[in-house]
């Protein structure tokens, strides 16, 4: 426990502010980043466009494969859900970015998690919008993002064949987690995966967890962490507080307080109780510091998040960053 709460306690000092995020849709057509740097506060991630780097380019399995067609540039890869881009993750992520400007950058990744498609009644919801995870995705360092859009048709797919058809995307250099696994019925794990890529010449370097407190580091233990109430546990996997992103969900009122209900929402739902948080509030209003409520619906101050709005009626927030349960 002590371990846990002393990395909290670094990443809380590390991320005091939160950036304010920016997901427009042009930030996926490839183009060189700007001379300044940019923060984004949504995510709890420091986000900085650094000079010349290329801007996330996002190609669907089909748009890929037809890339794969011609000529594609040498790149680096690494595959998985990536759902709250967690210390794990970025173990990946980290080591695909290294080795650019040899090789591109890329992420395969889902459109939304397998799980909810195979599982529906085990999955508890998920730890990212898309858009978050894209923008995460971009901010580590990934040129270059596929976004397989799991289909019962693409669960079909033979381990063998996923592996050689990311090699005609022009991939050279694979990195993976030791768990990793793909194909139909899961059949091909990471040295399976390894032998194939060797195939056609593509080297592939396996990973083995992150852990915290003798336990890896995993998507799934970060949903049970926050359906527990753990918030502290949840931010020192994630690396960042857990970040509801509100942009696309339905605000109410309940008196002097705003209301979101997170019930049938596809989102990771934390314990009832009362939580510190921050409200990340649209352009040209402050970020609010905030005690929320939690029964099933969220509850917090409506006029705090006005500042520069003619009203709190006018008050738009964004993303809402949970900090540690008080009560």
């Amino acid at each position: 426990m002590q371990g846990i709460l002393e990395r909290v306690a670094v990443i809380q000092a590390r991320f005091v502010r939160f950036s304010r995020p920016s997901f427009s849709r042009s930030c996926f057509r490839r183009r060189t980043g700007s001379s300044r740097n940019s923060h984004a506060r949504g995510l709890g991630l420091e986000i900085r466009v650094r000079t010349g780097r290329p801007r996330l380019r996002v190609l669907s399995w089909n748009e890929a494969v037809a890339t794969g067609r011609g000529e594609p540039a040498p790149s680096a890869a690494t595959i998985g859900v990536f759902d709250g881009l967690h210390l794990g993750h970025r173990a990946l992520v980290s080591r695909v970015v290294a080795k650019a400007p040899a090789l591109v950058p890329m992420a395969v990744t889902f459109k939304e998690n397998p799980k909810r498609v195979t599982r529906p009644h085990r999955f508890s919801g998920s730890l990212f919008s898309l858009d978050q995870k894209l923008a995460a995705l971009e901010d580590a360092g990934i040129e270059v993002c596929v976004l397989i859009d799991f289909s019962g048709n693409f669960s079909k797919l033979a381990g063998s064949e996923f592996v050689s058809t990311l090699g005609s995307f022009g991939v050279r250099s694979f990195v993976i987690g030791s768990d990793f696994k793909c194909g139909h019925r899961l059949s091909t794990d990471a040295v399976g995966f390894k032998a194939e890529a060797e195939s056609f010449g593509a080297e592939t370097e396996i990973v083995e967890p992150v852990t915290i407190e003798g336990e890896p580091v995993s998507s799934s233990r970060i949903r049970s962490a926050i359906a527990d109430g753990r918030t502290d546990l949840a931010l020192a996997m994630l690396g960042r507080p857990y970040t509801l992103d509100l942009r696309h969900v339905e605000l109410g009122y309940d008196g002097s307080n705003a209301a979101v209900s997170l019930r049938g929402k596809g989102v990771v739902e934390p314990a009832p109780g009362t939580y510190e948080a921050t409200v990340i509030c649209r352009t040209g209003q402050r970020d609010v510091e905030a005690i929320l409520r939690l029964d099933g619906t969220l509850r917090w101050p409506r006029a705090e998040c006005a500042y520069g709005a003619e009203s709190p009626f006018d008050a738009e927030p964004a993303f809402l960053a949970f900090g540690p349960k008080i009560a």
